[in-house]
């Protein structure tokens, strides 16, 4: 319970999260698992009727095409359905993943979300109270997430859109060496806007699992004020740490079974591992906001008390 009653360094924000995923590694990994389950096992019955190898799928590209060929290996099994079972199958096969998809991950997320809360306060959880939790709210969730999703989809689009429009009128108009610089100055302040208003409004999905709010957007943009900098920089961070593990265990797995179904079993493992450590790390920031923001509301509070 300590752990949430005072704000948190960067680092020691850093600290609990690799310390909580230690310590509840298996547990959290489990209750992942068992909620993945359906999806994975959805994939892996397409990958065998599509022909793929269980063990080794020898690409001919040696290690670095085996390491590129599993970075993205929802659309090789699109491929691979496509090629192999025909077009009514491809369908089939994106349609029930994508439904899987839509139910599946923010459970996912909003389960370690909730098993990291009760951590924090030294608190038993089990896995079963874990999704029970994440579960209870689950429309919230999976509308909110969808909301996401299509405004940063639009602002990409409007923002592409843009920088096509002005970038090929300043190339027209000022010549291909100004035209390059402007392009670059648009696309840093469209990138830069992105991080900004993602970041901001980051908090939603722990707005709406624990103070019962969706979609969330001003409780998150509440609890990120004055703190853009430090979250910012956690998530990169976290992405940073996420990146290298993957690449990590996708190289072993391309070095070792290359595009095979069991190749593909170890890239979900490690895909496991890594919601597991951006969500743990995740639910420690927005508890360590949270306290922040309970304190300067305590202080506005009582300075308001003393002017009146």
């Amino acid at each position: 319970m300590e752990q949430l009653q005072k704000p948190k360094t960067f680092g020691e924000i850093l600290d609990h999260t690799f310390s909580i995923s230690k310590k509840n590694f298996g547990p959290l990994f489990l209750t992942l698992l068992i909620i993945f389950a359906p999806l994975y096992i959805f994939d892996y019955l397409f990958m065998v009727l599509s022909g793929i190898s269980l063990f080794r799928e020898s690409s001919g590209g040696g290690f670095a095409e085996g390491v590129l060929n599993n970075l993205d290996t929802a659309a090789a099994t699109q491929e691979l359905v496509a090629n192999n079972l025909g077009m009514g199958m491809e369908i089939l096969y994106l349609l029930v993943s994508t439904v899987l998809a839509i139910i599946i991950y923010p459970i996912a997320q909003a389960s370690v979300i909730v098993a990291t809360s009760k951590a924090l306060k030294d608190e038993a959880w089990s896995k079963g109270q874990a999704i029970k939790g994440a579960f209870s709210r689950f429309w919230p969730l999976v509308a909110s997430t969808a909301l996401v999703v299509v405004i940063f989809g639009a602002a990409i689009f409007t923002g592409f859109l843009l920088f096509g429009v002005l970038g090929g009128v300043s190339f027209a108009r000022d010549g291909v060496g100004v035209g390059f610089i402007m392009s670059i100055i648009l696309g840093l302040v469209f990138l830069g806007a992105i991080a900004f208003f993602m970041t901001k409004l980051s908090m939603f999905f722990g707005a709406i699992v624990f103070q019962k709010v969706a979609p969330g957007f001003s409780k998150s943009w509440k609890l990120t004020k004055g703190r853009f900098w430090s979250t910012f920089g956690l998530f990169i961070v976290f992405f940073i740490i996420t990146m290298l593990l993957t690449s990590v265990m996708e190289g072993v797995s391309a070095l070792l079974l290359g595009g095979s179904l069991f190749g593909r079993i170890l890239t979900d493992l490690a895909s496991i591992i890594t919601t597991l450590f951006m969500m743990v790390g995740y639910t420690v920031l927005f508890f360590d906001l949270k306290t922040r923001n309970e304190a300067d509301d305590l202080k506005d509070m009582i300075a308001s008390y003393k002017e009146s």
